[in-house]
């Protein structure tokens, strides 16, 4: 019989980078069209199947805001992963990378897999960072980097099973 697995997942990142939307394509495969922002948290689950493991991901929404630090402090208790989103259209959220890798790095007991998201590719006219800088910037803080639409549905599913997998294999080292 293949394992199965409950793993928690947590997206941090700046405000309207597209972490709930992201969620929503995934867990329920229809994308939300007006933006909405997450005071708090919310969560969903998804299940999966990879390589040959059945898992159950509960994946954790954290608001952005800066007032919700403390509270968001609460909600990294247990977390087994992390994707840490930035909008490939917006400079600021891009060096705000390096602030949402240090609150979850403080608020982990020990470190944990997670993965840079590059979201909103399909705008390509308005784009400002460069795939070779999202790279440079997740090798730098020792992550994988994978970009994403969540419009059109390009790599979201790959960025939850991919995450899955990383949190999977550390549990093998």
């Amino acid at each position: 019989m293949s394992p199965s697995y409950l793993l928690k997942l947590v997206t941090v990142g700046s405000a309207s980078v597209g972490k709930t939307s992201m969620i929503i394509r995934y867990s329920t495969g229809t994308f939300r069209e007006h933006y909405s922002p997450t005071l708090g948290t919310g969560f969903s689950y998804k299940k999966l199947q990879t390589n040959g493991n059945f898992v159950t991901l509960q994946i954790w929404d954290m608001g952005s805001q800066d007032f919700l630090e403390r509270v968001r402090s609460n909600y990294y208790i247990g977390t087994q992963g992390v994707l840490i989103v930035f909008d490939v259209t917006s400079w600021e959220s891009y060096n705000d990378v390096i602030e949402w890798k240090n609150e979850v790095d403080r608020n982990l007991e020990e470190p944990c897999p997670a993965i840079l998201i590059g979201n909103k590719i399909d705008l390509a006219v308005d784009r400002v960072v460069s795939t070779e800088e999202g790279q440079m910037l997740a090798s730098q803080m020792g992550m994988d980097y994978l970009e994403t639409s969540v419009l059109m549905n390009n790599n979201v599913n790959e960025a939850f099973e991919m995450i899955a997998k990383k949190i999977i294999q550390s549990f093998e080292l």
